[in-house]
Parts: structure tokens; C-alpha cells; sequence
């Protein structure tokens, strides 16, 4: 951003954090929180993939539960991952980096600030249609939903595949004049 460089030239704290011009305090609780981020989501989801095994390990012994609750279960925990991919990715990635380009502030990341602010928007663009689509019966809901509203608008008409179509069959004049001539 060429505009803004003599502004950060003058003052280094405009494009992030500069610990010569803050507190230490500051600076120093940053990065605790950071760091305290960066180990706490790994182990959660470690911990969450530990109980289900255990979980799903213990159903599998018992005899009560049903073949398709056992499918719903792992319907649920693949979601769930993926739901745990997709925050990763959209969010705890993006502020981590957000939280290391604040601390070293540089003219040249601040590019990087503004995909990151976009990345964040497109989390719920993301999560949406994953939940859809891993999870069965809210992908059967929204399904019918859409049909209702097919149907509501008069488009359901032009949709549907089972209507059978009558074609027929003329017989070529060569055919009618040789059966004629035989006759």
C-alpha cells in the first residue's frame, strides 16, 4: 500500500503491534493468549476423538443400541470433524497468524490482514453446506423444503422425470406402397 507507507514509516505501531512503542505487559498477554490458543484447540480435539472412540468402543460391545443409531453416531462425529476442520482453518489459523503479524507489524503483511478479515467472513459460507451435506437427515429436511418451494412457485411442472411422452410411429410411404403391391 503505497499511501500508507510514509505512515508506517512514521509510526511503526500503525500496521500492528510494536512492543518498543507498548507495554510489555501488553505485548507479553498477547502472546499467552496466543499460545494458550494455539495448545488448547489441538487438545480439545484430541480429547473429543478419545471419548468418542471410548464411546463408540463401548457401544460396539453392548447389544442395546440399534445398527442405525450406530450409523447415526458416526454420521454425527463425521460432522463434527469436519466442523472442527473448518473452524481450524477459517478462524483459529487465520487469528494465529493475525495475532503474529500484530505483534511483528510490517508494511508488507498488510495485504494479508485484509484476506485474513475476508477468510473470516467465509467461515458460515463454508460450514453451512458441510452440515448439509454430512449430516443425513438435515440434507432430507432441506430437500424437502426445496420441493416445497418447487412446487409452491409452479416449477415443479418442468422438474419432474416421469412423465411419459407418446411418440408416434409413421410408416414410411416405401413400406405402405410395397404391402400394396403384394396384395
Amino acid at each position: 500500500m503505497p499511501p500508507m507507507k510514509d505512515v508506517i514509516r512514521l509510526e511503526p505501531s500503525t500496521s500492528g503491534y510494536d512492543f518498543s512503542t507498548c507495554d510489555t505487559v501488553v505485548g507479553w498477554s498477547i502472546m499467552l493468549q496466543e499460545g494458550f490458543a494455539v495448545l488448547a484447540i489441538p487438545t480439545s480435539i484430541f480429547v473429543i476423538y478419545v471419548m468418542y472412540r471410548r464411546r463408540t468402543n463401548y457401544l460396539m460391545t453392548q447389544t442395546t443400541m440399534s445398527q442405525t443409531t450406530m450409523n447415526l453416531n458416526r454420521m454425527l462425529m463425521r460432522a463434527l470433524t469436519i466442523h472442527m476442520c473448518i473452524i481450524i482453518v477459517f478462524l483459529v489459523i487465520p487469528v494465529c497468524a493475525l495475532y503474529a503479524i500484530a505483534i511483528f507489524g510490517n508494511e508488507k503483511y498488510n495485504i494479508l490482514l485484509e484476506v485474513m478479515v475476508i477468510v473470516f467472513t467465509c467461515h458460515s459460507l463454508v460450514d453451512i453446506p458441510a452440515m448439509l451435506f454430512f449430516i443425513k437427515p438435515y440434507r432430507k429436511f432441506m430437500a424437502g423444503i426445496f420441493g416445497y418451494v418447487v412446487q409452491k412457485v409452479g416449477l415443479d411442472k418442468f422438474l419432474k422425470n416421469d412423465q411419459v411422452v407418446v411418440v408416434q410411429q409413421v410408416q414410411s410411404l416405401t413400406a405402405i406402397n410395397s404391402s400394396q403391391n403384394r396384395a
